[in-house]
């Protein structure tokens, strides 16, 4: 099925909590909820420095990323490909994650510590997209 790239981008560009899914050492899934940004190409997403999620792509290299709508009109959009692992994340970067969910006064609040120093940079690039149906789109 053809995706709709116009309004895939404008859907995963809005504050969507999403699962991201990887595989640890013995072949078992792991999903968790994640936070991202959708640059147009790749999904940025931060995480603890040693989380399982870390983990697992340093190990595997590959990772699903699922965002849904739910209610009336429930689609979701699934992206799958491989990853790569960045360097500790900045105080920028974090705050402006925080501000895209959480607003700016929320986020200074959140950012103003450290934290972002015990986290690590890591990005999908979707090479297969699926359960997209643009039709389902209001």
């Amino acid at each position: 099925m053809e995706i709709d790239t116009e309004q895939r981008d404008a859907f995963l560009k809005q504050p969507n909590t999403a699962v991201l899914a990887t595989v640890d050492a013995k072949g078992r899934p792991h999903a968790v909820p994640v936070w991202y940004l959708w640059t147009g190409a790749v999904f940025e997403i931060i995480g603890g420095t040693d989380s399982a999620k870390m983990r697992h792509i340093e190990l595997n290299g590959r990772a699903a990323l699922c965002v849904d709508k739910r209610g009336n009109g429930a689609f979701h959009i699934t992206a799958e490909g491989p990853c790569e692992l960045g360097p500790t994340a900045t105080r920028d970067w974090r705050l402006k994650l925080h501000t895209h969910y959480r607003g700016a006064v929320a986020a200074a609040k959140v950012v103003a510590g450290d934290g972002h120093l015990a986290q690590r940079f890591l990005t999908l690039n979707p090479e297969r997209w699926y359960g997209w149906t643009s039709a389902q789109m209001k």
